[in-house]
């Protein structure tokens, strides 16, 4: 199962890079760009919007680690470490993969990546969702809170009139009750029950 994606691959040795970028180039990926140094990495990372950076750990004399930390930290995009097994940190937060490389390991550990990647993307867009939910939902029921206070309608009614005014509006049930909430302790009066 072939996920595709746009990759950066970072190594300042030519050979392994040129391997690395004709090996995915045949099955399928997008090379965006194909970097020797941290700071060019880094600047190539943010504008071109990448799925996937793939770091040579000795990248630019050992910061690749570095590199990949940040890119990682940042969540600019999914990260896939190459190290050497004499120079192997004992934890990551991202994808590794031990040299020496070949097609046969370098395929499925660039799909693993991008796969748990997305997945990332997907998980956190949920999160965001949910707490705009929650936030919207607080934000109803205090504006409801108020109706009931102030104009002594029940949860039943207040609820309804906000989705009534909301569609008069063309609003957000959150924009309405936003509103409610900043005006109506000064101004309840000006609210009619129905």
């Amino acid at each position: 199962m072939l996920l595709g994606g746009r990759i950066i691959v970072a190594d300042d040795i030519l050979p392994e890079r040129k391997m690395i970028v004709e090996t995915l180039s045949r099955a399928g990926y997008q090379i965006s760009a194909e970097t020797t140094g941290m700071n060019h990495t880094f600047r190539r990372t943010r504008a071109l919007y990448c799925d996937l950076v793939i770091v040579d750990s000795g990248l630019e004399g050992g910061k690749g680690l570095k590199t990949a930390s940040i890119i990682s930290e940042d969540q600019l995009a999914a990260v896939l470490l190459l190290v050497d097994r004499e120079v192997f940190p004992p934890t990551y937060q991202f994808h590794y993969l031990m040299k020496p490389l070949n097609q046969d390991i370098l395929i499925p550990a660039v799909e693993s990546a991008l796969m748990y990647w997305r997945r990332e993307l997907e998980l956190r867009e949920e999160i965001k969702k949910l707490k705009e939910t929650l936030q919207t939902r607080k934000i109803l029921d205090k504006a409801k809170g108020l109706l009931i206070a102030q104009m002594g309608m029940n949860e039943g009614e207040a609820h309804r009139w906000i989705q009534k005014e909301a569609m008069n509006r063309g609003q957000t049930l959150r924009q309405v009750a936003r509103e409610i909430i900043n005006n109506l302790p000064a101004g309840g009066d000006r609210l009619e029950k129905e």
